[in-house]
């Protein structure tokens, strides 16, 4: 089923570049968007290129958003989870939106 989940992320140190290539690849998977949000700085992660900027100038002691769009989102969420473990502080659920929620006409917060 198709979800639209959002998520607080506090990290402790920066994200290594294995770790945020696989953010990339999972992005890039199964009809799925990741993006990144903080402050000034969007990121598709689906672009390897503004995914690596983001990471370059993000603010470890600043919150990010992270916004996961399509299948699988929890399976795909606590992936990430896993292999970003020791990077990652805290993570909290932000806002989940299901597609049997979700129109053409609706609109919702992140």
């Amino acid at each position: 089923m198709s979800q639209l989940s959002s998520y607080h992320l506090h990290l402790n140190r920066p994200l290594s570049t294995d770790q945020i290539i696989n953010i990339y690849k999972h992005s890039t998977e199964n009809n799925r968007n990741i993006y990144l949000h903080q402050n000034h700085l969007i990121a598709d992660a689906g672009h390897l290129t503004k995914l690596l900027s983001f990471f370059l100038y993000v603010d470890i002691d600043q919150p990010a958003l992270m916004i996961i769009d399509g299948e699988n989102v929890d399976e795909v969420f606590e992936t990430i989870l896993a292999e970003c473990e020791g990077c990652i502080a805290d993570i909290s659920i932000r806002s989940q939106h299901y597609e049997a929620h979700i129109n053409s006409e609706t609109s919702i917060s992140v």
